[in-house]
């Protein structure tokens, strides 16, 4: 019996230790499968199901390689639109008789006095010195108020429709006085390089030389007798996108807008959200703090899925 129990033990242990080693011996070797699987994956391209996930990314239209140079011109010192959407012009400009060298842009020195009742005077400098100094330089001249606000790539993309050498104006077409119309001086307008030429050709003749506070005006009254037409710069809808007021009035249900902007509009006038394109080019009477408020709306502010991106970029995942 002492031998038996002696033989025994030993027996039970080496079954155990057996099994211990066998079940240890296949979980190591799963192991490893697995891993080795694992690895091999890892080093494969394994196609994901297409995913087409739209960025609402609001980043600056490129360029239209036929709009060709913009040049754009702006009354006065105005350090906000060298902070916003100036830079974006080819060439940026700003017309004052009175120089300041600490100014961070390029001042070009007229030889009028202050007052909005020099303001045709000025005007009549200002495209005499564009002549002489970058007509060869621009094919495109953008005029505009200090507290006027532009999208470039808008207009890039509107001035693509047209020819720089052929005569042109652009802008927010009014109907008062002039047969063809004319372009609001707030909304800004745009020359063609050949309009800028016949006007400034003219002035040397001597026509076209009046005097008075509606610049805007005697352009028109200029250009018509010219030959120079007003263009149309509203959308495939029939949408107005050069804005003699803020956007904020314009976009109101109710009629809020005074009665001069309807009484002026070459095109009938709308309110609500019918009253702007979609590729609106300026606003007028933009305080300070709401250029950079548009500014940042439309080159920084990026809401997800909103709607189908315009100035957007699309990747797979």
């Amino acid at each position: 019996m002492i031998m038996s129990k002696s033989t025994s033990k030993p027996s039970k242990l080496l079954d155990f230790m057996f099994c211990a080693g066998f079940v240890l011996g296949f979980c190591l070797c799963f192991m490893a499968i697995a891993y080795y699987k694992a690895y091999q994956i890892s080093q494969e391209t394994v196609p994901l199901p297409s995913r087409t996930i739209s960025l609402l990314v609001l980043s600056p239209l490129p360029p239209t390689p036929s709009s060709g140079r913009l040049l754009c011109w702006v009354w006065t010192r105005a350090k906000h639109i060298v902070n916003t959407w100036g830079p974006r012009c080819d060439t940026l400009l700003f017309m004052s008789s009175k120089p300041d060298l600490l100014f961070p842009g390029t001042v070009l020195a007229l030889a009028t006095e202050e007052g909005r009742a020099n303001l045709y005077n000025k005007t009549m400098a200002a495209f005499n010195l564009l002549h002489d100094g970058y007509l060869d330089r621009a094919d495109w001249f953008l005029k505009a108020d200090d507290d006027t606000y532009v999208i470039v790539e808008n207009l890039r993309l509107l001035l693509s429709r047209f020819s720089p050498d052929k005569p042109v104006y652009l802008g927010r077409r009014f109907r008062r006085f002039v047969h063809q119309g004319y372009m609001s001086g707030g909304a800004g307008y745009v020359l063609s390089r050949e309009s800028v030429r016949r006007y400034v050709r003219a002035l040397h003749h001597g026509a076209c030389t009046q005097s008075t506070s509606a610049e805007d005006l005697l352009l028109g009254f200029c250009h018509q007798k010219l030959g120079v037409p007003a263009g149309d710069s509203r959308d495939h809808q029939h949408r107005e996108t050069f804005h003699p007021l803020w956007l904020g009035k314009l976009l109101c249900t109710e009629d809020i807008l005074p009665k001069w902007f309807h009484q002026y509009n070459y095109y009938p006038s709308k309110v609500g959200p019918d009253c702007c394109s979609n590729s609106s080019v300026s606003f007028h009477y933009v305080e300070p703090v709401r250029m950079y408020m548009l500014d940042y709306f439309l080159y920084h502010l990026s809401p997800v899925g909103g709607h189908n991106p315009k100035l957007g970029e699309t990747r797979e995942e």
